[in-house]
């Protein structure tokens, strides 16, 4: 049987360990997915938090109630808002984490990888309790992360969402880059870029890094942005593609 030997850049990617979305500026964003450990491991975290807010609920229900059997109505409604509504209402309002995911530092988005929307949140935990069905303890869900592309359990396929390790960036604040070639580049530029947060996050990352590498390296890095960014706004062509590159930083975040 005859092989079909891989290209270098797909040989050198994990499998099955990060997505990979390409923005509207045909950059590569590569996202690392969060596996059934990381994912189990904030689940119990939410499952402890759930239960001593049930706890509390009942308590609460019983000295309003006087300890009497009253109490239960309200208890019971109690637990089965906080069991249900728990995980869409974190997700739905805290951008796709619910505390354990916090402290285990993942976060769901959707496939597009964008934030997800309320209804995605309500979906995926409608959803999910398919994986946790008590005859097969988890099983469900398990495989279907085992299988899928991206980890997904039953509520992900149907919600289309994914769950990602969230990287935390250092704050450095904005870098200011004195050069001559910049400043004259600037007047090509419209005074306001709406360049979204794609490009933004490329060109913050560009600027961080570019420090590191000689020039010629950095015009190999820069030049796949550079080339779209040069017919968008008419630059000169024979502007090199670090100082395009930036020259649209300065104008996105320092306005000048």
């Amino acid at each position: 049987m005859k092989m079909t030997k891989l290209a270098p850049e797909l040989r050198r990617e994990p499998l099955d360990c990060a997505v990979r979305l390409v923005t509207p500026e045909r950059i590569v964003l590569a996202y690392p997915l969060a596996g059934p450990f990381r994912r189990f491991m904030a689940y119990l975290i939410d499952q402890f938090l759930i239960i001593l807010l049930v706890v509390g609920a009942f308590l609460l229900s019983m000295l309003l109630a006087l300890g009497s059997v009253a109490f239960l109505g309200p208890a019971l409604i109690a637990y089965f808002v906080l069991t249900w509504g728990y995980g869409a209402f974190c997700e739905g309002f805290f951008n796709g984490q619910t505390l354990g995911k916090h402290w285990l530092r993942i976060r769901v988005l959707s496939e597009r990888g964008v934030p997800i929307s309320g209804a995605q949140a309500i979906l995926r935990n409608l959803v999910g309790t398919v994986d946790g069905l008590i005859p097969f303890f988890y099983l469900i869900g398990l495989t279907s992360m085992l299988v899928s592309r991206k980890f997904q359990r039953m509520g992900d396929l149907a919600a289309g969402t994914m769950v990602v390790i969230e990287e935390r960036r250092s704050s450095r604040g904005i870098t200011r880059i004195d050069d001559p070639d910049i400043d004259a580049l600037l007047p090509w530029l419209p005074e306001r870029i709406a360049g979204g947060s794609h490009l933004a996050r490329v060109l913050s990352d560009y600027v961080e890094v570019r420090r590191r590498f000689g020039p010629l390296r950095r015009a190999e890095m820069a030049e796949p942005l550079a080339g779209p960014l040069r017919k968008r706004f008419g630059l000169p062509d024979q502007s090199s593609a670090d100082i395009v590159l930036c020259t649209v930083y300065h104008r996105i975040f320092l306005g000048e």
